[in-house]
């Protein structure tokens, strides 16, 4: 009689998941998440190629939670502001995730910086100022937007800025209208 998988993607992603959260990246290693779901690790490697796989499909997996649960809200009428308060609003909600996903040394920050990019077009896409714009300005405003989403996170979770939204807006705002510079 051939045994039944107990254990599917679904429930080894769960458990990295946690891992992710409780520890940090770095504590993703196939012997730690069957270490914490109190198994062997053969059913990883049943479910996941490499853990290299498992670590990208958790990467996925996470930013869609993000994007539910922080990305996609609408604190404010203007999307780029959104975008860096809900990275604010994460940060300060979920302090754990956030500094194993953009504090912690990983080496998954082009993946992290692709999925935030595509979550921000989508969110950006029928957006009048944003229709004409090639794919390259677009990320240009991304990713200068990204950089001082990240730092002003930082600093808020840290207790060293305090701010009102209005100056969040602004702040925002004033990267949007000057998006076309260099990225540091």
């Amino acid at each position: 009689m051939v045994r039944k998988k107990i254990y599917k993607k679904q429930h080894i992603l769960a458990a990295a998941q946690n891992l992710l959260i409780e520890k940090s990246f770095s504590a993703i290693t196939a012997r730690n998440v069957a270490e914490y779901m109190g198994i062997s690790t053969q059913p990883i490697y049943l479910e996941f190629k490499n853990m290299e796989e498992l670590k990208l499909s958790l990467l996925k997996k996470t930013h869609e939670y993000l994007e539910r649960e922080y990305f996609s809200q609408l604190p404010t009428t203007s999307s780029v502001a959104n975008f860096g308060i809900n990275y604010i609003n994460l940060a300060k909600a979920n302090r754990k995730l956030y500094i194993s996903l953009y504090v912690d040394q990983h080496s998954y920050g082009n993946e992290l910086r692709q999925l935030s990019f595509d979550s921000f077009r989508k969110n950006i896409k029928n957006e009048v100022n944003y229709v004409d714009k090639g794919e390259k300005e677009l990320e240009n405003l991304h990713l200068n937007l990204w950089i001082v989403a990240i730092g002003m996170a930082s600093l808020s979770i840290s207790g060293m800025l305090d701010t009102t939204e209005e100056n969040l807006i602004s702040v925002f705002e004033r990267v949007e209208r000057n998006y076309n510079m260099d990225v540091i």
